[in-house]
């Protein structure tokens, strides 16, 4: 048999295989720390495709009081500095969450590009400070997570004191769909038609 047919074919093979696999993949997930940071680093759009607004790093050692607000991992974490913060996605997100401590109820609020409110979320308690002062039963650092319901989220807003000062978050996460790919059913027929028009064009060629 021609060795251009049979090479063919075996790039054909892996090809399916690989995209086979790909066709199914599941959403990405990012996380941040925000432990790269200097203490009172204003966080804006340093994080490509993320905005925040009303959003401080607080350091281990430095500005944060850790009695009252432990870490849930690493040296930084983020206050809401003088308001809501808020968080705009470039690329709309499937679900999102991270670790709260807070003086106050909080609230996370998911928008989507038409400033629709496609889900909200509050946390357990009025505060889970970790110094005594926190509601009986609280504990601090909180896993508060949301997800869109018919729709991605564009915007997130993060609340609890109007004018802020009131929670910290830590090891935030934003999940993001999967890229969409063509079912495996549908590569096969695309590559088939690609392999037989090749073994055509061989016959006109040598060996």
């Amino acid at each position: 048999m021609n060795k251009r047919i049979l090479n063919v074919g075996k790039l054909l093979t892996a090809g399916l295989a690989w995209l086979g696999a790909m066709a199914g993949s599941s959403a990405g997930t990012l996380s941040y720390s925000f432990d790269s940071f200097a203490d009172s680093t204003s966080l804006t759009s340093q994080y490509s495709g993320l905005q925040f607004t009303h959003a401080t790093i607080l350091k281990s050692g430095v500005s944060l009081n850790e009695f009252s607000f432990p870490l849930h991992s690493g040296t930084n974490a983020l206050l809401d500095d003088g308001g809501p913060i808020v968080i705009t996605f470039a690329t709309p997100a499937q679900a999102v969450s991270g670790y709260f401590t807070y003086l106050s109820g909080l609230t996370m609020s998911a928008y989507d590009s038409s400033n629709r409110l496609l889900a909200q979320t509050s946390s357990a308690f009025l505060s889970n400070a970790a110094d005594g002062t926190g509601d009986p039963g609280s504990v601090a650092n909180e896993l508060l997570s949301i997800a869109a319901a018919g729709g991605l989220i564009a915007r997130l807003e993060i609340s609890a004191a109007a004018d802020g000062f009131s929670f910290l978050l830590d090891d935030l996460s934003v999940t993001t769909p999967a890229t969409d790919l063509p079912e495996p059913a549908s590569l096969a027929l695309v590559l088939g038609g690609l392999a037989l028009m090749l073994r055509r064009r061989s016959k006109f060629r040598h060996p």
